[in-house]
Order: C-alpha cells, then structure tokens, then sequence
C-alpha cells in the first residue's frame, strides 16, 4: 500500500473504511464524488458535461452510472509530496456486474502532485468502466500513474481526458495488463501555449487477451511539446492495440510532437496492430511517429545461453530488459518494484 492519501472504490461506491483521506490543509482536498457534486460542483463541471462527443457508447455508460468516485483539488502553488492513491476494485455479485466510477483531478495555477490509480477486481466475470478528467492550470505539474490489473475473465474500460493550460505538465504511466479485454483511452488537450504532454506506457498480454490503446493528444495552441512512447509484449494468441494521434489545430505553430509504438511478440500466435496518425493544420512544426513489431533477437539470446544461462531465464532477462523503459520510468519505489514483480510472474 502506497503511504499518503487513498480512495478506495468498491464496485462504482467509495469504502470509507478502507480510504484515508488526509487532511485537507496538507494543500490537497480529497473527496468523494458525490460530496464534491453537493459542496463543489463547480470543480465537476467539464467531468459531468463534457465536450467531447465522439460516440462512445462507454463513455456515455459512465456518464450515466458512474455517480461516485473521487475528488481532487490541489490549490494553486501547492506542492504534494506523498502520492494520491485511487483504488478501482470490482467485486461482481448478484447485483453488481459491471461497475462505473469516476476520478476528476484539479491541480489550480502552479501546484503538482502525483496520482495513482489501480484497477483490481477478483471474481470470474463482469468489469470496470472508470473515467478520469484532469483540468491543469498555468504552470501546474501532474504525474498520473495507472495500473490495470483486473483479473484475467474480466473486462476494464478506462478512459482518460486531460485539458492542459500555459506552460502546464503533465506526465502519465501507463501499465495495461489484466482482463480479458482491457481498453485504456487518452484524450490529452493542450490548450495553452508552452503546455508538455509525456505519456508512455506498457501493455503484457497473454493467453487470449486483447489490450487497446487508443491515444490522441491535441495541440492546440502555439509552442507546445507532446512525447508518445507504448510498448507492447505480447505472448500465446494474445493482441495488443496501438492507435495513437497526434492532431495539430490551426495556429498551432511551433509544435513539437513524437510518437513512437514498439512491440515484442512471443509467440508466432500473437499479434501487435498498430496505426498512429498525423493530422497536422499548422506550419512550422515537427512531428515524427514510428512503429515497430518484432521479436527476441535470436544473436542476444544465443549470447546470454553460451554464458551458460538457461532459455527461460535467458528469455526472462531479454523481455523484462524490453519493458525496463516503461517501468525505470516510474519514480516511486514501491509501485516500480510491485509492477516489476507482477511481470515477473506474468512472463515465467
């Protein structure tokens, strides 16, 4: 367990009793979703209503049930130090099948903190719809990390908007990993000049497993910076999904953007698709993308068996090498070792 601030959501409802809310003048106020739409439903406002409307019938599922959830406000220059932990936990029954929650973040003119969220579920059907909307003002810092780890019969939706002001940052980790279908969706606004978007991220599937990624960062105001980078391992009839954009408004000039999706299969059953987009309206801008899909080098691993290690461990060592960039790029100790663990387990 991470120490700090935690909210624990049980099939789409927060358990007091097992979150710890902190205290409000350390400079964050942590909430339940419902307490803030009855004191601030002014910080609600964009997550209850949003603008987008591409069609997703998930994202309108959310908006419907998902009534409960967390809350969090940091005020302006504010810095905190301990991680904001968000458990999602789904414990199909009876009368709870398939559970929505939300989580909205507000980091108001020049505050930072980092934030948490794991998805967990136990049980052998059913899921987890759950959506974030991140509001960043002047200057503000956010680390968002996310941990996907439903079980493998289950299905999780994830979905993520991020709204960037000047000269705002916002850095996110990714780690898709459970469910028999996990789908994590980006939707990244940089909507004030000089804004930076890092996202990265790591999907690990095996078996059956289909993990989705669907990302688009929006530059849409001049002199903004914006970094992709996914990798993918992908083993047994596994399929991993990359489709990642990068979409440059009118006016938009200076714009620095990358991409980059890489994958990794084990396995001649399993299978990476990839497709990252450019659409760019602006002048004076420079954005690259680039996709790859292979598989163990046969000469790595023939090096490290006629140093007298074995296959597996030989294979072990070359995989967890390919995803050590996702993962060294965690700061947090206890999650980086939890997550190195967990795919210790996933890939012996």
């Amino acid at each position: 367990v991470l120490d700090g601030p935690r909210i624990v959501i049980v099939n789409g409802s927060v358990d007091p009793d097992r979150s710890q809310l902190g205290d409000p003048t350390a400079g964050v106020d942590l909430s339940t979703l419902v307490d803030a739409h009855a004191e601030h439903p002014e910080l609600l406002a964009t997550h209850l209503h949003p603008t987008t409307d591409d069609g997703d019938a998930y994202l309108a599922l959310n908006i419907a049930y998902g009534t409960d959830g967390a809350a969090i406000h940091v005020a302006s220059g504010q810095a905190v130090d301990a991680p904001i932990h968000v458990v999602h936990i789904a414990l199909p029954d009876e009368t709870h099948n398939v559970s929505c929650s939300g989580v909205v973040i507000r980091l108001d003119d020049g505050a930072s903190a980092t934030v948490v969220e794991t998805s967990l579920g136990d049980g052998d059907h059913g899921g987890t719809n759950t959506r974030t909307t991140i509001t960043l003002g002047e200057g503000a810092t956010l680390t968002h990390i996310t941990v996907q780890d439903v079980e493998p019969t289950q299905v999780h939706l994830g979905r993520i908007a991020v709204t960037q002001g000047s000269r705002s940052a916002f850095r996110s980790h990714s780690f898709n990993l459970g469910g028999t279908y996990g789908r994590v969706v980006y939707d990244v606004h940089l909507a004030g000049e000089e804004a930076r978007a890092d996202l990265s991220g790591l999907y690990f599937g095996q078996g059956r497993q289909i993990l989705d990624q669907q990302i688009t960062v929006t530059h849409a105001a001049p002199n903004c910076t914006s970094r992709q980078r996914f990798r993918g391992v992908l083993d047994d009839q596994s399929t991993g999904v990359f489709n990642g954009g990068i979409d440059v408004r009118p006016g938009a000039d200076g714009t620095d953007a990358q991409q980059s999706n890489v994958n990794l299969l084990l396995s001649d059953r399993a299978e990476a698709n990839t497709q990252p987009r450019l659409e760019i309206l602006a002048d004076d801008v420079i954005c690259k993308h680039g996709a790859t899909v292979g598989q163990l080098d046969d000469n790595a691993l023939y090096y490290l068996r006629t140093r007298g290690i074995g296959e597996s461990e030989a294979r072990r060592l070359l995989i967890h090498g390919f995803a050590d960039e996702a993962v060294e790029a965690v700061d947090n100790e206890v999650l980086r070792a939890w997550i190195t663990e967990r795919l210790g387990h996933a890939d012996a």
